[in-house]
């Protein structure tokens, strides 16, 4: 079902997205995929978490981090982080993770010039990874999909396998968001899966009590900040 013009702010929706689901084709989600490089470049995915885990880098003064990437999609992000660190000179063992076999068929296309970044395909609610397995663990716009109790189940299965942090960064549920991209998706695509899914993750996004039940289910702290426009990371 599409998402109702009149929307409820109150909690978050438990409406599933339709790229969750099956009923799309192999170009529909190839096409989602590519707006969701573009959303990310462009409506401050990339930048709220770089700003924060670039000095998180920089501050462990080592030139070799091993990295992990949950829900990676297309991969863009361990792409923008790997050339950041070339430039740099620090060495980079990524591993970017979907479960989604087609998102894994883009990623590895996508990032054919990275060697640093190897996409597997695994179930992030049964990460196939021992503790302290890597330095920093992230996941972008992913913890939506899941409904707080299984966010909390999640984000302690991430707490166990990153050494030093892990930074979560998904989207605040705002009305000037929802409606704003709710406009933008009627001018810029006709993608079916983009125009129910963009808005819905909205409605699927975080305010202050949602992280604090997290928190509290999951036993984490987390350290939250906020980002233009209507973006959250969290960091334990």
């Amino acid at each position: 079902m599409l998402v109702d013009l009149i929307a409820d702010f109150a909690k978050r929706s438990n409406e599933a997205e339709l790229m969750d689901g099956s009923d799309y084709s192999l170009a529909e989600l190839v096409e989602n995929l590519a707006e969701l490089r573009r959303v990310n470049r462009y409506l401050g995915g990339q930048s709220a978490l770089t700003r924060r885990l670039f000095p998180m880098i920089e501050s462990l003064g080592r030139r070799e981090i091993r990295l992990l990437d949950i829900g990676t999609g297309s991969a863009d992000i361990p792409q923008r982080i790997v050339k950041w660190a070339r430039a740099r000179g620090i060495s980079l063992d990524f591993v970017a993770l979907d479960l989604n076999e087609i998102a894994v068929r883009e990623a590895r296309m996508l990032a054919c010039g990275f060697p640093e970044i190897n996409v597997i395909r695994a179930d992030a609610l049964n990460l196939p990874f021992a503790e302290r397995s890597f330095d920093f663990v992230i996941a972008s716009l992913f913890l939506h999909h899941f409904e707080n109790g299984e966010a909390a189940k999640l984000v302690k299965n991430i707490a166990r396998i990153a050494s030093v942090a892990f930074l979560i960064n998904d989207l605040r549920r705002h009305p000037v968001a929802y409606y704003s991209v709710k406009f933008l998706t009627r001018i810029f695509t006709r993608n079916r899966l983009v125009r129910n899914d963009a808005a819905l993750s909205v409605l699927r996004g975080f305010c202050r009590s949602d992280i604090v039940e997290i928190e509290r289910e999951s036993q984490i702290k987390l350290q939250t900040y906020y980002h233009f426009p209507y973006r959250i990371v969290m960091i334990g």
